[in-house]
């Protein structure tokens, strides 16, 4: 079965219209997951989904609006807990509730489903019981469903007196254990729940699915879902990206990689979920790496850059080449931090050479013909087998270390210039050769790493490229601009049409306006007006009249007034 969504179905009104969003024709792994940033397309994928695949069920996050009662106002909702008293089981509420849940993603099947199929409440409870230590027992008051929980002597309402952890397993493991549905979509299933109940939920849907052959898509954030040990496992990962077309992840691996990727993924099983949810992540080698950078991140950074930044060990430097050019294929936004050696390496070769900053800089700096990284090192290459270095990378990477410029055929330059272009690209590559070198001890480990690293040394420079903080200044700058000058064609329209009219705050806007900005008249048809918030930009101010074109209606600093 072959599915697929253009764009005009994902994002209607898109100007990419009938090009392919998302082309689903591997159904290899029975789960599948939606991995990706939010307003990347997620859940309107999965909601289209549903829609075409004939026996599909959905639950959306709003799943457990459907099992409440909600009192409602213009502006909004009041959950009325205490009131609600279950699912109708009339004939006609009963279709009309069933209609009402497909439409909207909710759970309410999953209560009916307890009632009406005897299999699915005895797994149901059979699971909380064992996992939780309680019972989930059906009652019928008043022509309505009410599940109850039993601890012991004690009963209570699993939809009055419970919170919300314990519905959304229910409910999830009712939707798993239903027999009437071919693909199964839940949208954040995580929701509420600890992260082992969530992954121990996931365990009985994969079984579920690979015992009925049937499938299921998980929409999500939760990292401790993603778990893949082997190349095949990729299949079943989609990464969503903002404005862009989502990526099997597997498509970014290549045959002779599959291998490698089972061994980086046995080390370290959270690798592909690290890379996939950190804001922007760190490939290293391994532990010891992860041990010095924290270290020197710590003495040198400010407490959230520390917080911020990703260090991901991928077991070795080859490895930190491969999944640096995995992770380009994938247009993540990352860096890596590898031994010397990692530049002989066909891995990130092929990555430097798909970018083509990286092709411009060869062509400039060094006039490489063609702009390869294999064609930039060649005259280095050519001078190791003259000195009788083999072609082992660890020896080529130790003689490229220790190179002097003795003879003036400027190979330490082009060696710094090579090293300079792939810092720029993302790929920081120690000059001393080794991480050992650069923090001066001779052996590896976690220990000895992070006590050399609590010294000052050439590590910091490493940590310091390394470090990531969110920085929204420049954005909120152009943001501001926008405001302002929204503001000032405000008063620009009004002076057309009274020329001689002085104001003293913004035309038309709301409370929010006079709290960013003030507005003062200084001269015949002129104004200032002066930004009051965000701090950092207090004191910003514009001069204009109902002429000042508008590219000059930018911000001045305060240090700026004119005389």
């Amino acid at each position: 079965m072959q599915l697929v969504l253009t764009w005009q179905d994902v994002f209607p009104g898109h100007g990419r219209g009938a090009e392919s969003f998302l082309d689903i024709a591997d159904w290899r792994q029975p789960v599948g997951f939606f991995v990706g940033r939010n307003g990347s397309g997620k859940t309107r994928a999965a909601r289209q989904l549903a829609e075409r695949v004939p026996g599909s069920h959905r639950l959306s996050t709003d799943r457990l609006m459907g099992i409440m009662q909600v009192s409602n106002y213009q502006w909004g909702g009041v959950p009325l807990h205490d009131e609600y008293r279950g699912v109708p089981l009339s004939d006609e509420m009963r279709r009309q509730a069933a209609q009402f849940a497909r439409r909207g993603g909710m759970a309410t099947e999953e209560l009916y489903a307890l009632g009406e199929q005897p299999d699915v409440l005895l797994r149901v409870a059979a699971f909380i019981r064992r996992v939780l230590g309680r019972s989930i027992e059906l009652r019928e008051r008043a022509g309505y469903l009410d599940p109850v929980v039993v601890v012991g002597a004690e009963e209570y309402s699993l939809l009055r007196d419970e919170g919300h952890g314990l519905r959304e397993l229910v409910v999830l493991l009712a939707a798993t254990y239903r027999d009437d549905w071919s693909l199964l979509v839940v949208d954040e299933p995580e929701l509420h729940l600890h992260p082992a109940m969530v992954r121990l939920w996931l365990s009985e849907l994969q079984t579920e699915c690979r015992a009925s052959d049937r499938r299921a898509i998980i929409v999500t954030h939760e990292p401790l879902l993603i778990r893949p040990t082997v190349a095949e496992d990729l299949t079943a990962l989609w990464l969503f990206r903002p404005g862009k077309a989502p990526l099997n992840i597997s498509k970014a691996v290549i045959s002779n990689q599959q291998d490698r990727v089972k061994a980086s993924l046995q080390e370290n099983p959270s690798l592909v979920s690290d890379l996939a949810f950190s804001p922007r992540p760190v490939l290293v080698e391994g532990v010891h790496d992860v041990a010095a950078l924290t270290a020197s991140l710590t003495r040198v950074c400010a407490s959230e850059a520390v917080a911020q930044t990703d260090l991901i060990p991928c077991g070795g430097s080859s490895l930190v080449a491969m999944w640096f050019e995995i992770a380009r294929k994938l247009d993540l936004d990352v860096r890596a931090v590898a031994d010397l050696d990692a530049i002989f390496t066909q891995d990130l070769q092929r990555a430097l050479n798909d970018i083509p900053e990286v092709c411009d800089a060869y062509t400039q700096h060094l006039a490489a013909q063609p702009p390869t990284t294999r064609t930039v090192l060649e005259p280095l290459v050519r001078q190791m087998a003259m000195e009788g270095v083999t072609a082992d990378p660890h020896e080529r990477a130790k003689w490229l270390a220790n190179l002097t410029d003795a003879d003036g055929a400027g190979h330490v330059a082009r060696r710094d210039r090579i090293l300079e272009i792939c810092r720029r690209a993302g790929v920081w590559l120690h000059p001393q050769g080794t991480l050992e070198a650069v923090l001066g001890i001779s052996d590896k480990g976690g220990d000895k790493a992070r006590a050399a690293a609590a010294r000052p040394g050439a590590i910091d420079d490493v940590a310091v490229w390394c470090a990531f903080t969110l920085d929204l200044t420049g954005d909120v700058e152009k943001l501001l601009n926008l405001a302002v000058e929204r503001i000032a064609h405000g008063i620009m329209e009004a002076q057309r049409l009274d020329p001689d009219r002085q104001f003293h705050a913004p035309v038309g806007s709301g409370e929010g306006s006079n709290r960013l900005v003030t507005v003062a008249p200084i001269g015949v048809g002129k104004h200032m007006i002066t930004v009051l918030r965000p701090e950092q930009f207090a004191g910003w101010w514009l001069e204009f009249d109902r002429n000042t074109p508008p590219n000059d209606l930018a911000l001045q600093k305060p240090n700026s007034l004119a005389c």
